[in-house]
């Protein structure tokens, strides 16, 4: 369960919450007028969950690629059967491995 504090607590109490967010490495959030205002947290928390976030959003993008040009391939005939694949991924794998 997230930390919930009113956003007058960063200035009454800014070294307890932070020692909270260095300690906890979750995120405090923090409100005003009873509305969710602000999110604060450990930077090496938050550097570690950014990167992780963006090498999340390449591998995303890289996927959709990889959709997109299957599916160019599929529009314009540059297919092969099961057995086709599987019979080149034999011989390549024979070539390097000789097994």
């Amino acid at each position: 369960m997230p930390t919930v504090r009113p956003i007058s607590d960063l200035q009454r109490n800014f070294g307890a919450i932070a020692s909270e967010c260095h300690e906890t490495k979750r995120p405090v959030y923090l409100t005003k007028n009873g509305s969710a205002s602000l999110v604060v947290m450990d930077a090496e928390e938050f550097d570690e969950r950014y990167a992780a976030f963006d090498s999340l959003r390449e591998h995303e993008e890289r996927v959709q690629r990889a959709i997109a040009r299957g599916y160019d391939d599929m529009l314009n005939g540059r297919t092969r059967t099961w057995a086709q694949a599987k019979a080149d991924a034999d011989r390549i794998r024979q070539a390097r491995h000789g097994a």
